[in-house]
Formats: C-alpha cells, sequence, structure tokens
C-alpha cells in the first residue's frame, strides 16, 4: 500500500438477525455501511457478504486491503445460550467434585421457587470431573504436595471420553499457582493436543466457585471461537492488515489473546453500541456523561458513561452463569420489540416479557407467522410504525398486529389503543427500571446525563423514557440501527491484568503497593508490547485497587493514581474508597479498610479519527418534501392524523422537527411525541427535547382514573425498589449472614401496615399495635423481641429496622427490613444456645426502641445495645447497611407518591391489595371442599428429648381456608420453640399458591382475610415468654414440609416431598494463638426436593436466594481447612423424580475453640410422596486429631 493510499478500518457487529457494518475511512471520515442477515450457522459467511457489498460502493474496492477489521461478535455468547461449547473436563481439588453441581448452593428467585426452577445442566459434567491430589492453604503454603503420578491414574480414566477442552481449578490458587502448573504439565504430557484453561491465570482471584466456572467458561468456549476466528482469518487473507476482536470491556484483542482468553468477550455484543456511543457522541459532542439504551428485538441494554469513559463492572452474566470477567456495566432486561404480551388467568394484569417472539415466527406484524401480540405490534396499532421497514423492503402487516393486540385487549377488557399504549407503557416501565439501575442506584442524578438511544427499536422509546427518566437531551446518532459496528470500528486496543493483594490497608505501605503494581506493570507491558504490538511507551495504564471494608465480602474498584499515593501515601486510597462507599451506599464506615486486588488496564493511544460534518439548513423548518408521508399517531387515547414521516437522510444541521413526527430511516424509526421537538446537530444526532410551543404536564400517569397499566407500573417500581434494597444489604454488611446467605427480608409497607412487597409478611401492623408513641418524619425504630412484635422476628440475632416515610408531614408508607446478625450476646457466641430454658439465655432483648427521632440518633442507647454483643463493628456496620436500605426504598416511595400524585397512589395499592385478593381467591374456589391434614416431627430438642409433633389442618369454608395447628404439641422447656408469625404464616401460604400460577406476581397482604390461622397459646408454634427461641429454625424449616404436604393433597402443582427441614446452622469461636478473638456463624444446605418438574438440585437451599459462603473465604479468614466440600450419592432419595443429594463437609479446626451445630432429619428420613422413597438422615461426626476418635 502506497504512501497516499488512505488506511480504511471496518467494524463488524454480528447480531442474532442481522450482521451490521460499517466501512471508516480514516483521513477524511467518510462511511459506508451495510446490513446483511446473519448467518448463525458460521458468521463468517454474513462478515464477508457484508464486507463485499460494501467494498463495492469504494472505488476499487475489490482490490482494497483494509487496515482494520474490528469485529464485535456472538459467536461466544451464542456457544453457552445454545449449549453448543465444548465438552469439557474439569480438574478440581480432592474433595471438591461437585463444585459445579452446588453452584453456591443458590436457588434464584423469592419463597417457593425452588418449587418451578429449572437448574441448568454444568458446563463439564461430573463423569468428566477429575479430583487432584494436594492441598494449599489460603496464604499459598503447601499443605499436601500434588502427587502426580495419582493424578494421571485419575485422569486417564476420562481419555476414552475424549474432552475437547481441560479446565484446572484447584483451592486456593490464587494464592500460589504452583499445583495448578503441576496439574497442566501433566495434562499436557497425557492429552498433548487439548486446549487447557487454568484458573489462575484466567482469574488470579478469591471465591472459588467463581473462579472454576470463569475458567470452564473460558474451556468451554475456546475451541469454538478458536476454529471460527481461524476460519475468519483465512478467508480474509489479504484482504486486511489486521484482525481484532471487541471485548467484553470495549477494547479490542488481538486474535492470539482472544483465542487464549475467549470469556474475555462473551459480552463482546452489548459493549459495541456503548463504545460507539462513546465515539460519536462523547468524543464529538458536549455530552460526556451519557446513559445508553441499545433495544433491539428480545431486549434491551443499558449503560452508563461518565465523563466519555463506560463504567465497568467485573462479573458477566450469561442466561444463568455469572462470570468474573471485566465488561462494560451493561444491564439487560427482557424488554425488546418481540417481547410478549400477556394476561394470567389468575392475575388478570398485564405483563410484557422477557418472553420473546424472536426473529421467527416473530412479532405479529412480520406476518410470518406469529399470532402473539408484541412490543412491535402494539407500536405498529399506534401509527409509530411506517407501513414498510427497511426502506420500503420489509412491509408490515398492521391487520394481524391489530387482531394479536385486541385479544389483549378483550382479556384486560379494555380499547384496542389503550391496550397497546399499555403494552408499552409496561415496556418502557422494565426498561426505566434497568437505567435507574444503572444510574440512580450507583448514586448518579439521571438528569445530569443525556439518553443515547439506538438498536433497531431504541428511538422509538427513546422520547416516553427520556420522559420517565428526565436525562435530556435524548439522542439518536445517525444510523442508530448500525452504531455498534461504528464502535467496534473506532475503538482502541486494550488488556488488563491483576492479581490477589489480600492485606489491610493499616498493615500494608506505600512501597509495597507500589511493588505490587511494578510486576504487574512488567506482565501488561510485555502483553500489549508481544501480543497486540504497542510499543511501551506509547501504551496508556490505570491502575485500580479493589477494596472494602474489614468483615465485608464485596469489593468497590477505585483508580489509583500513584503520585498522589506516594505524596499522600495510604490515607489517599482511604479517603478515596470511604468517598465512593458513600456515593454507592450513602454512608461510610469507622473501620478498617482491606485491599483485596491490584490491576492494571493498558491502552493504545486514542487516533484523532475525523467525523463528517452535516451541511448546514438555510432554515430550521425542514422542506415538506423531506416527509415522504403522513400517518396517524395515537397519544394518550388521541388520535393525531396528518402527521409527517420525514426521511432522515435529507435533514441538515440545524432543521427542527416538532411531534407528533416519525423520523424514518433504513435501520431505524424515531418517534417524536407532542409537546417535543427533535433538533439536528452538525454530526447529524437527533436531539430530542421539550418544546417551548406546548405545556407538557411532567408527571405521567397523573389523572384521577386509575387503569390497570397505571397499576402494572406501579407493581413493577414496588418490585424494583425492593430488589434495590437486597442489593445493598449483600454488598455492604459485615454478617456472612446477611452478606451471603442473604439471610434478611425487607418489607414496603402502606400507612397502616399492610405489606406491598416483600417476603416474610409485613412487620409493621404488630408494631403498629403495640407502639403508643409518637411517629415523625426521621424516626428509625428498632427491636429484635420476637414476643414484641407477634412473632415478625423469631430470634434475637434478627433486628428489625422500621422507618416511617413522610410527604410534607403525611405518612405515606413504611420501609422495614431485617438481618440476622452474627452475635447479639448471651451465653454462648453466636448467641443460639442448643440447650437454653429461657430467652436470658439467647442474647440482648430489645423491646421495639426508636433510635432516632426526626433524624437524630440517640448515640448513647445504641452504644449500650452494642456493649452486649461480642462483635460490635459489625453490628454496627449491620444497622447501618439495615437503615440504608430502609432509606434508599423510602426515596423510591416518595419519587413513586411524587410521580403519581396521591390519588392515584393509594389508588394503585388499594388495586394491588384487591388483585392478589383476587387472585388467591380464585385459586381457593378450584380446591375440593374436603379438609386436609398433615403433621411432620422434629427429632429432639438439643437435650435429647423428642420427637415433637407439628400438625396441622386445612379447612376450606366458603371463599376461606382456614388452617388449625391445635394438634401441634405443647411447647418445649428447650429452645426448639418457634413463636409463628400468624402475618408471616399467610405470606407463605399465599407465595406458593402465586408463585405457580403467575411468576411474575409482586406478592402483598391483600390476600390475608382469605386464611384464618389458629394457633394455641402454649404450643411449640405459641410459646409463652420467657420460652427459649434460639433453635426455632427446626419448626421454620418443617413448617414448609407440613405446608406442602397439605396443599400438595388438594392441587398436585404444589405436591413436592420433604426437605432437609432446619438448614445446619454451625458455630466455631474462639482465640487465635494471637490473642485475636475469631466467630464464624455459617449456614449448610441439604438437596432440593423431588418436584413436579423433576428432580431436586444436589446440595441447594430451599431459602429464598441463599447461598453458601465462599469456602476460600472461610479458610482465609478463619482458623479452618475445609477438606471435603461435595455431596452424598443417592441420599436424596429415588423415585421418578429423585430428591437432591446431600451435602457432606468436612471440617478441620486449626484453633481450640468452641464449636456447635444446629440440625435434624437425624432421626426422621424427608418423605417422599407417590411411592418416591425418602431421602438419607443427616449425620455428624466429631474426629479427634490426637487419636482419630469418633464421637
Amino acid at each position: 500500500m502506497g504512501m497516499d493510499t488512505p488506511f480504511y478500518r471496518l467494524g463488524v457487529d454480528v447480531g442474532g438477525t442481522f450482521t451490521d457494518l460499517l466501512l471508516f475511512r480514516e483521513d477524511t471520515g467518510d462511511t459506508w455501511r451495510a446490513k446483511v442477515p446473519s448467518t448463525p450457522d458460521d458468521q463468517s459467511r454474513a462478515v464477508i457478504a457484508g464486507k463485499d457489498q460494501i467494498l463495492k460502493n469504494i472505488p476499487d474496492g475489490a482490490n482494497l486491503v483494509l487496515h482494520l477489521v474490528n469485529h464485535g461478535t456472538t459467536v461466544a455468547t451464542n456457544a453457552i445460550l445454545e449449549q453448543k461449547g465444548a465438552k469439557v473436563a474439569l480438574v478440581v481439588t480432592e474433595g471438591y467434585k461437585d463444585i459445579l453441581q452446588t453452584r453456591r448452593s443458590q436457588v434464584p428467585g423469592g419463597l417457593a421457587s425452588w418449587i418451578i426452577w429449572p437448574k441448568p445442566e454444568p458446563l463439564a459434567p461430573l463423569e468428566l470431573t477429575v479430583e487432584a491430589p494436594g492441598r494449599l492453604a489460603s496464604n499459598g503454603d503447601v499443605i499436601r504436595e500434588f502427587d502426580k503420578h495419582l493424578f494421571l491414574e485419575r485422569l486417564r480414566t476420562i481419555i476414552d471420553q475424549k474432552p475437547d477442552a481441560i479446565t484446572i481449578s484447584l483451592i486456593n490458587s490464587f494464592a500460589n499457582p504452583i499445583h495448578e502448573r503441576a496439574a497442566r504439565q501433566a495434562v499436557e504430557e497425557l492429552l498433548p493436543d487439548i486446549p487447557v484453561s487454568v484458573s489462575s491465570e484466567v482469574l488470579p482471584e478469591l471465591m472459588e466457585y467463581e473462579r472454576t466456572i470463569t475458567t470452564v467458561v473460558n474451556s468451554y468456549v475456546e475451541p469454538t471461537v478458536q476454529l471460527y476466528l481461524e476460519n475468519l482469518l483465512t478467508t480474509l487473507e489479504g484482504k486486511t492488515k489486521h484482525l481484532r476482536i471487541l471485548r467484553s470491556d470495549g477494547g479490542l484483542s488481538s486474535v492470539r489473546l482472544a483465542c487464549r482468553y475467549p470469556v474475555s468477550w462473551v459480552m463482546s455484543g452489548p459493549a459495541g453500541g456503548v463504545t460507539g456511543a462513546v465515539s460519536l457522541v462523547a468524543n464529538q459532542t458536549r455530552y460526556k456523561n451519557l446513559i445508553t439504551l441499545d433495544m433491539g428485538g428480545t431486549s434491551t441494554d443499558v449503560a452508563l458513561v461518565e465523563n466519555g469513559i463506560p463504567h465497568i463492572r467485573r462479573e458477566t452474566k450469561i442466561g444463568d452463569l455469572v462470570v468474573k470477567a471485566s465488561s462494560i456495566d451493561v444491564r439487560t432486561v427482557g424488554a425488546g420489540g418481540g417481547s410478549i404480551a400477556r394476561v394470567p388467568k389468575v392475575t388478570k394484569a398485564l405483563r410484557v416479557g422477557p418472553e420473546s417472539a424472536g426473529s421467527v415466527p416473530g412479532p405479529a406484524c412480520y406476518g410470518q407467522g406469529g399470532t402473539l401480540a408484541t412490543v412491535s405490534d402494539a407500536n405498529a396499532v399506534l401509527g409509530y410504525l411506517p407501513a414498510n421497514l427497511l426502506g420500503g423492503a420489509f412491509p408490515l402487516d398492521l391487520d394481524n398486529a391489530t387482531k394479536a393486540v385486541q385479544q389483549v385487549a378483550d382479556d384486560l377488557g379494555v380499547g384496542l389503543h389503550e391496550a397497546a399504549e399499555g403494552i408499552l407503557k409496561l415496556s418502557n416501565e422494565t426498561m426505566y427500571g434497568a437505567l435507574r439501575l444503572v444510574s440512580v442506584e450507583q448514586g448518579y442524578d439521571p438528569r445530569h446525563f443525556s439518553l443515547v438511544a439506538f438498536g433497531g427499536a431504541g428511538p422509538l422509546h427513546a422520547n416516553a423514557l427520556g420522559k420517565l427518566i428526565g436525562a435530556w437531551p435524548v439522542i439518536v446518532p445517525p444510523s442508530p440501527g448500525v452504531l455498534c459496528a461504528f464502535g467496534d470500528a473506532t475503538t482502541l486496543l486494550r488488556h488488563e491484568s491483576g492479581k490477589g493483594f489480600t492485606r489491610m490497608l493499616g498493615q500494608s505501605s506505600v512501597r509495597e503497593i507500589i511493588a505490587g503494581f511494578a510486576s504487574l506493570l512488567a506482565e501488561v507491558k510485555k502483553v500489549m508490547r508481544d501480543n497486540q504490538g504497542v510499543a511501551e511507551d506509547e501504551q496508556k495504564h490505570t491502575f485500580q485497587a479493589d477494596l472494602r471494608y474489614s468483615g465485608q465480602a464485596n469489593n468497590v474498584p477505585v483508580n489509583v493514581d500513584l503520585d498522589v499515593l506516594q505524596a499522600n501515601g495510604l490515607s489517599h486510597l482511604r479517603r478515596t474508597f470511604d468517598a465512593e462507599h458513600v456515593r454507592l451506599f450513602t454512608y461510610s464506615l469507622a473501620v478498617d479498610v482491606e485491599i483485596v486486588n491490584l490491576r492494571i488496564i493498558a491502552e493504545e493511544p486514542r487516533a484523532d479519527l475525523p467525523v463528517k460534518l452535516l451541511k448546514e439548513a438555510e432554515s430550521s423548518d425542514p422542506p415538506r418534501i423531506l416527509a415522504k408521508a403522513t400517518g396517524t399517531l395515537v397519544f394518550a387515547g388521541k388520535v393525531h392524523k396528518g402527521c409527517p414521516v420525514w426521511d432522515r437522510s435529507g435533514l441538515l444541521a440545524g432543521h427542527v422537527l416538532y411531534g407528533p413526527c416519525l423520523i424514518s430511516e433504513m435501520d431505524s424509526n424515531t418517534l417524536i411525541h407532542p409537546g417535543y421537538k427533535a433538533q439536528i446537530d452538525n454530526l447529524g444526532n437527533v436531539l430530542i427535547g421539550e418544546t417551548d410551543k406546548v405545556e407538557v404536564p411532567r408527571i405521567p400517569n397523573s389523572s384521577q382514573t386509575l387503569d390497570t397499566v397505571t397499576v402494572d407500573i406501579f407493581e413493577n417500581a414496588l418490585r424494583n425498589a425492593r430488589n434495590e434494597m437486597d442489593a445493598l444489604m449483600t454488598r455492604t454488611t459485615m454478617s456472612p449472614a446477611i452478606r451471603e446467605q442473604q439471610d434478611e427480608f425487607n418489607v414496603i409497607a402502606e400507612p397502616g401496615g399492610k405489606m406491598l412487597v416483600g417476603q416474610f409478611g409485613s412487620f409493621i401492623r404488630d408494631f403498629l399495635d403495640i407502639w403508643k408513641g409518637s411517629i415523625e418524619p426521621g424516626d428509625i425504630f428498632l427491636t429484635n423481641d420476637p414476643y414484641s412484635v407477634a412473632g415478625a422476628v423469631s430470634h434475637h440475632n434478627d433486628w428489625l429496622i422500621l422507618t416511617p416515610i413522610f410527604v410534607d408531614e403525611k405518612l405515606i408508607a413504611w420501609t422495614s427490613n431485617f438481618g440476622h446478625m452474627t452475635d447479639v450476646g448471651g451465653s454462648v457466641p453466636g448467641s443460639l444456645p442448643c440447650a437454653a430454658n429461657s430467652v436470658f439465655e439467647e442474647g440482648i432483648q430489645i423491646p421495639v426502641t426508636k433510635i432516632a427521632s426526626r433524624g437524630v440518633w440517640n448515640d448513647d442507647l445504641m452504644e449500650v445495645i452494642y456493649r452486649n454483643v461480642r462483635l460490635p463493628e459489625w453490628n454496627k456496620g449491620d444497622v447501618r447497611a439495615l437503615v440504608a436500605a430502609c432509606d434508599i426504598a423510602g426515596w423510591r416511595m416518595t419519587e413513586l407518591y411524587i410521580r403519581f400524585g396521591d390519588a392515584m397512589y393509594f389508588a394503585a395499592i388499594d388495586e394491588l391489595l384487591q388483585r392478589n385478593r383476587r387472585a388467591i381467591a380464585s385459586i381457593i374456589s378450584s380446591m375440593p371442599e374436603e379438609p386436609a391434614s398433615f403433621e411432620d416431627w422434629i427429632d429432639d430438642d438439643g437435650q435429647g428429648v423428642g420427637p415433637w409433633k407439628i400438625a396441622c389442618t386445612m379447612t376450606k369454608r366458603g371463599e376461606k381456608l382456614h388452617f388449625d395447628f391445635s394438634k401441634t404439641d405443647p411447647q418445649s422447656p428447650s429452645s426448639i420453640n418457634f413463636y409463628l408469625s400468624i402475618a408471616m404464616f399467610k405470606m407463605f401460604v399465599g407465595i406458593y399458591m402465586l408463585v405457580v400460577c403467575d411468576t411474575s406476581v409482586v406478592a402483598n397482604d391483600g390476600f390475608h382475610d382469605l386464611f384464618d390461622v389458629t394457633v394455641p397459646e402454649g404450643t411449640l408454634l405459641h410459646p409463652i415468654r420467657p420460652a427459649a427461641l434460639s433453635c426455632r429454625t427446626h419448626f421454620l424449616g418443617r413448617l414448609l414440609d407440613v405446608l406442602s404436604g397439605i396443599l400438595g393433597q388438594r392441587a398436585p402443582q404444589f405436591m413436592t416431598a420433604a426437605g432437609f427441614s432446619d438448614s445446619p446452622h454451625f458455630m466455631y469461636s474462639g482465640y487465635r494463638q494471637s490473642g485475636e478473638w475469631f466467630q464464624l456463624y455459617w449456614i449448610g444446605f441439604g438437596g432440593i426436593p423431588a418436584r413436579p418438574i423433576g428432580d431436586g438440585p444436589d446440595g441447594h437451599c430451599l431459602w429464598p436466594a441463599m447461598k453458601a459462603i465462599s469456602n476460600e473465604f472461610l479458610e482465609l479468614y478463619y482458623p479452618l481447612l475445609i477438606e471435603r466440600f461435595d455431596t452424598v450419592p443417592d441420599s436424596g432419595g429415588p423415585g421418578i423424580h429423585r430428591g437432591g443429594n446431600a451435602q457432606r463437609i468436612h471440617w478441620r479446626f486449626l484453633e481450640p475453640g468452641t464449636i456447635s451445630i444446629h440440625d435434624d432429619r437425624w432421626l426422621s428420613k424427608p418423605w417422599g410422596v407417590l411411592g418416591g422413597e425418602p431421602g438419607a438422615r443427616s449425620w455428624k461426626t466429631l474426629v479427634r486429631v490426637a487419636d482419630g476418635g469418633r464421637v
């Protein structure tokens, strides 16, 4: 290529339906675009077809050699989603063969979700899992040497199964890779032609499951992507100088690195659009702070760009998998043009997505066989889509769209246009929730950002979403349907390298941290030089550290300026981290800060690429000849006729278009609402904002007429608020039971205390029944006393925070949250004595107490409370998190109140309560009249006395169900009593009924009057104070078995076998040799019972969203080794659907201390149903190290 020959770079973005390409000439900024059908069987065919189509428009294009081809691809993503990846063998530490089977034991969703959750198959099957002999400690020391001979013997057993790839992931390899390297050497000797991924190279960080699944994903997609890239390189040979692959974090990778670490680009597709927005908007205009919206046919991706830099997160979600790979912080929701609208019979609520019509058959308006109403059909019915798409090549079938939407209208009992607008409002609300997730919930005010909309459907919804989130102007870039390809063409080579660096900030030094960065810097420079072709002196480096407060498990990454660090010392890191924690979570703590990881990100220098500017218009009014058609648009039930459909290709800089109108182009359509205008800037961007010609109401849905869509929007907002509370708790709390095992439950209630969203029933009404003092704005209440709130909390470890929410001195809501504290004092560490005889042995009792009055904390009272616990700093941190979560929910309720207005706000609440009542009433009406009874037994009371019976009879009386526990045994003199909250039990029953019939429903207290519950005082479920309660989880777990046993007799969809009952509660505490106190509270799990949908998953939790604590985390922070963590074969109970196998855990204690365990089903087996056999009993054995004696 001669010196005067221009350089061209080609951006390629492969989507599910279309492949988009953009050719960029580097010296002039000229661009050429193509959109061709994707070829899923071999994506390279579409890439080549699109390239050839573009080059036909370039002089001498057939002979043109492209300087760069930058490729965003879904090859890796599709291999995972379609389960078409490699056959992966997995090498794990001896005793950890089930690491992918148990998955941290978490079942996603709420209470009873385990009944309907289909567990995904592991990417590396158990029959291809090999246990490697040898063991490392958490500090990297070798405990047992790696036995190569034995390992090769075990490895030979899988040769005949011919794995395509092998993953090696050993416990504590983040601290020392020596055993993984030895294992890789052995594998390569025996199986030299099979690619090997090693976890200490792919992700050298703490957390064994996350590191393993990330490395397995790398192996799973590696052969597929390597073959694809090799074929593409061969096809492009002689046609391009460089092929680069777009990473998930928006940077580019050489083919060599992309083949080695494909997990780094499994989310390549969504990253392209964000990088395109950065290149075309943030880098070329004054709008540097952006929220991006990429709406396609199936889903919508949103992200936040601050000062021209996209936010990065350290994990990526693909389907059901979460892998620890850096990616642009793109949040995806199931709202796209093909999202299906439906009306479940039970709730009669409008639901939109996440189910999608896909590209085949597609929306009804596509005329390809689709019959279900979708978002695209609603847009077509309202006139928001032109008669033909893709520049006239794709005619729409409006009759089909009308028929599909009319069915939804008939199910709702409303008119056609009202149903269509309802579908769009609900879809927009889903996207609005995602937009808030990346902005408001990250501590950013969206009003300080601009919304950038692209993708095939994004510009249609952009104006509506701008009104919701207030991010102006709303910007629609040129050719928004191919913006991802533009981003691919203009982004930069990037590589990052990190390592574990776990130590307290106060015990480290600036010199040590600088040295840690120095070793990483040498590594990342070498990779960029040798594998990416970027000279060391041309590289740009960003330094980061992952920090957290001591006791937390969630890391917060912060940028580190090495010069400032050297000048100001460690206080620079501390101040930076504190400020970031306040931004994210609203508060900081006065405790030690821990460094967890160091990281360096390297980039090539940014090229100064020119951008073509539009010609200036002579007048702001575009000539009418550019309106290629007129149409009828419907907004808020009003029909607007003769609305222009503008041809975007003819618009010039300075043109202003007033809504209602449509701006049409080949790959997308932009809708401008009444009262809004669109200005064209000199880059061709459409800037949407309010017009000064028409006064537009700023609060949507503020009319006094309540419709079902408004109720659905309100319900969705409640769900989002609750999710936000959960996210804050799991990211900031100290107690592992809250942070990891998510033993925290929140409630948002209306002023009278009825729960609007939550899980364990309302705590508020029991509080209101006993509180006689004032309730004012800024008040905070605390209790942990079950006897004060009728069992709303069930033992002293559960600390309950309640906050009233006021607007202008009017009480509009309550928010509350409780979490399990690791310690609250009492006779034993952990405050859960097995042999307690009264509550006075179970720790501090806090009756309902106002701990803050009008925003002023009672610090003296809190100090008294904290003086009575063993881990006061943890309790302080957890209380701050509980209050912060309630505050956030309070802000969200205030926003809803202001958004909808007083009348609509309370009308929506009333309708949501009534909707749940009608749904439960309809389920009850289908149940038979005959009573159903069930009883089960707790093995003993912790002191060898038992068994103890829980018995319930369910009787249908008219439209109500009556539950009678009168035959339950009298209360125990020991601590297995469980003060059953009537409100909680009613919620359990309601959620069990609803989750099977409408998984999208938000359960509330509206149906409570349909259940009558009798629990005699003085029984195990209604003990008399001061009866002990510290082992109450036995009956809490058994209650769910009884509930399944009763409901299953009357409704087959609820029929499940028995569970493992009480999650084993294990406590270990004492003093290290250094004199430092340690205290562990841990919850274990068994297997999920057999269910109507199939086998129960092994080693999973019945309780909502709970998960196991990482064993590497436990070994790092506690004096113990977990030598075995697997499942017991055939322990779940045989049957057509078998029960999930039990967990088997071997603990080795490294320091003297006190241990205690709460467990159950050591005598009575978990029963089977419908002919299925019972599961195995549990067992616990204590082995003396000195002589091997067993207890």
